[in-house]
């Protein structure tokens, strides 16, 4: 997060609000967008004082809501003809999410904002794959819910200092996703045994 978006929320501190609206929406939009510091160094404010928590919480679910629909609308969209598909890295994520939503529909989305590094194709993926725009608006919507109010935990609760604050939340964030990815592993594994065990055949490797 730039010392100019720090600034802003320090100096106008309403104005700087909208601008955490912004970069919830565009880390949906432009991944690399640093919305999750920005979200995380609003709460830190708000346990100062510096802001009401109510409005930063609710400035960090309407901009992560709003983005979440904006990424799913896109995907529905333009589909395969979207820029970051021109990675072959991007092509891969997109096939093995696919598979995923075939499998378990849209309550994947549920776990979308904790898996690090990809979360950002899952919105992208649903629009794709065409997910009906009700399911993929509640599960991605609790899944918002659930990622801001850690968020608000960590910036009112983990240390005194934002450098503290920030270095701690993202090492816990990190362990919440490799808990997750290896869930998501192990249920792959017991769902390929099952599979073989009812002789049905088994799944791709791109699954």
């Amino acid at each position: 997060m730039s010392e100019a978006i720090q600034g802003t929320l320090l100096a106008h501190p309403w104005a700087g609000l909208l601008l955490v609206v912004l970069m919830a929406w565009l880390e949906y939009v432009f991944p690399p967008v640093p919305g999750d510091s920005t979200m995380l160094f609003a709460c830190f404010l708000a346990g100062t004082g510096v802001l009401r928590l109510d409005a930063a919480l609710a400035a960090c679910l309407a901009g992560s809501v709003a983005g979440a629909a904006t990424a799913y609308a896109l995907g529905r969209r333009l589909g395969r003809s979207y820029f970051f598909l021109r990675s072959e890295w991007a092509r891969a994520e997109l096939a093995r999410l696919e598979s995923a939503f075939a499998r378990h529909g849209a309550r994947l989305l549920a776990v979308n904002r904790f898996i690090p590094g990809v979360r950002g194709f899952f919105l992208y993926a649903a629009g794709i794959g065409r997910l009906g725009w009700r399911p993929v608006l509640i599960y991605s919507t609790l899944s918002n819910f659930a990622w801001v109010a850690l968020i608000a935990w960590g910036g009112t609760s983990l240390g005194a200092s934002w450098e503290e604050v920030r270095v701690v939340f993202r090492r816990y964030v990190w362990g919440v996703g490799l808990v997750l990815g290896a869930y998501v592993l192990l249920s792959i594994v017991r769902l390929r045994r099952r599979r073989r065990a009812a002789g049905a055949p088994p799944l791709s490797p791109s699954s």
